[in-house]
């Protein structure tokens, strides 16, 4: 569901909360059309609400909800597992950042004396 539809949804709430109740408010012209609309585009392409069958707004918007709630629940689980992915990123960094490096370095060519260095310079991405 586009964003913009789900905006929609959530600032007429209210109709839906009224079909979860079991009945529907006298709802404007515009707001059904765009109901009806949104129908047509997740839902069935064939779609035609008769406006004043209060049975027919009540099935459409019952569908609606079911749709609605089902884009929220695939919403959350692709924005969780972003955060899941860039909590892996950020972690494969820092442990990037703290790997060592060992350099050897010789004193008049006698003996041999290792200094650790921290890694300098951004991590490598992948991908």
């Amino acid at each position: 569901m586009k964003q913009e539809d789900i905006k929609f949804c959530q600032e007429h709430i209210i109709n839906f909360q009224s079909v979860s109740l079991g009945f529907t408010r006298n709802i404007p012209f515009d707001v059904l059309g765009n109901y009806e609309r949104m129908y047509r585009e997740y839902l069935d392409a064939q779609f035609h609400l008769t406006y004043w069958c209060g049975e027919c707004v009540f099935d459409m918007l019952k569908r609606l909800i079911t749709y609605y709630e089902q884009s929220l629940i695939a919403q959350q689980e692709v924005q969780s597992q972003v955060i899941t992915a860039q909590t892996e990123v950020q972690s494969q960094e820092v442990t990037l950042q703290e790997e060592k490096i060992t350099i050897s370095v010789t004193t008049n060519g006698a003996t041999e004396y290792p200094i650790e260095k921290k890694k300098k310079g951004r991590p490598k991405k992948n991908g």
